[in-house]
């Protein structure tokens, strides 16, 4: 009698161990992958309706920093967008001038660039500038620091 009860107490925690496993599964898929999903349909639905108001627009990248933005340019114009798609301001692409944030943020602020992109600050389109320890957010039209830390 007791090799019986060992065998259907070993079976049962066989079973309860898998629907374990079954249940921690199907949580970790709704609460870790499922949000992460979401928010990648939704960024995917802003670039769709970015590329359906700014014909012709390329290289978009997001930004985040006091909220979400977006970047784009045309072959004539470099755009910052909000989170619906939105425009909050647009410069002409001549006004781009890489060599000179960076020269700025080394020569003002002792930060030396490993990697430049544009940005939105709080208030205004940036260039986003991070050196070996720190990054630096310079405005674009003033070449004024808006915002600084270590990394």
């Amino acid at each position: 009698m007791k090799k019986v009860k060992t065998k259907t107490s070993i079976r049962l925690t066989l079973i309860l161990s898998i629907v374990l496993i079954v249940v921690v599964s199907c949580m970790w898929s709704l609460f870790i992958s499922g949000p992460s999903r979401i928010h990648e349909e939704s960024r995917a639905a802003t670039i769709e309706k970015i590329e359906k108001r700014v014909k012709g627009i390329k290289g978009i990248t997001c930004h985040i920093f006091d909220y979400v933005t977006f970047n784009g340019y045309t072959e004539t114009t470099l755009y910052w967008l909000d989170e619906n798609g939105d425009t909050i301001t647009k410069r002409e692409i001549s006004d781009l001038d890489y060599d000179r944030a960076k020269e700025v943020a080394k020569e003002e602020y002792g930060i030396d660039c490993q990697s430049i992109e544009l940005g939105y600050g709080y208030n205004n389109p940036c260039y986003e500038i991070k050196g070996k320890d720190s990054m630096i957010l310079i405005d674009f039209d003033t070449f004024v620091r808006v915002y600084e830390r270590e990394i």
